[in-house]
């Protein structure tokens, strides 16, 4: 069943109205019928089962005849902080995140960046960014939509960060992330129990990786450097790894 997140003025108490590109999408993309059943979501976790009353490109209409709960999104809260990329490996990290359950991205601005414009990385591509996060959301089940924040210098997100946090850097040789998980209660004890904060922030370098400066900025803020494993991950493969073991050592990827 298609899946769609929409504004919450667009639930009626009784039906739905879809315009712009998604009326396109249902209509002249998907050629659904009326009759035929989608899925809509208000970015609360509630998702409503609606049969379709009147398809027009412009103007799609809809009954709701079902209301429940997604039980689909993570309990711990994983926060990416990201080193920008190029765009197709950014744009990968961001599909492939939302699958796995990240709740928020937040660019960065590091020393090896091939970005180095904090304005033309915050304003060129958002708009297409925040079109990858929803459209991996709709097809991975997820209840709500990643947040997408402004992108940050590596010191300011250094500065904002307050809850547990981890820097993954190949130089780290005695932390492992696995390790640093199980020590700071984010992963399942073995009578299947946790003490996991509610949230952990990951913070990934660019192609380049961190420079040791950085790296000793972060852990002055707190940040502690942890490593991925003796192989050299490239940056779109660091991410996705460190936030999938993340959520499955929390227990968010199957028990």
């Amino acid at each position: 069943m298609h899946r769609f997140f929409v504004e919450p003025k667009a639930i009626g108490r009784s039906g739905i109205t879809l315009s712009g590109q998604q009326a396109h999408q249902i209509a002249n993309v998907l050629r659904l019928q009326p009759g035929d059943l989608i899925l809509v979501l208000d970015n609360s976790a509630w998702q409503y089962e609606v049969v379709l009353t009147s398809v027009r490109g412009d103007e799609v209409l809809g009954a709701i005849r079902a209301k429940s709960l997604v039980a689909s999104e993570p309990r711990t809260k994983v926060t990416l902080y990201q080193g920008l990329l190029r765009a197709h490996r950014f744009e990968v990290v961001l599909q492939k995140c939302t699958e796995v359950g990240v709740v928020a991205f937040i660019p960065m601005i590091c020393e090896r960046c091939v970005v180095a414009n904090i304005r033309d990385a915050s304003a060129a591509k958002i708009e297409r960014w925040q079109r990858i996060i929803a459209e991996a959301a709709e097809q991975s089940g997820r209840g709500k939509l990643p947040v997408l924040r402004p992108a940050a210098l590596f010191q300011q997100a250094c500065e904002e960060v307050r809850s547990l946090s981890l820097i993954a850097w190949e130089g780290e040789v005695v932390t492992s992330l696995r390790s640093f998980l199980r020590e700071n209660g984010v992963a399942r004890s073995e009578e299947g129990s946790s003490t996991r904060p509610f949230s952990v922030n990951i913070f990934v370098g660019p192609e380049g990786g961190f420079s040791e400066y950085e790296v000793q900025r972060a852990s002055a803020y707190g940040i502690t450097p942890v490593s991925l494993g003796p192989r050299t991950l490239r940056a779109e493969t660091a991410a996705i790894t460190a936030s999938a073991i993340t959520l499955y050592e929390a227990g968010d990827l199957g028990e």
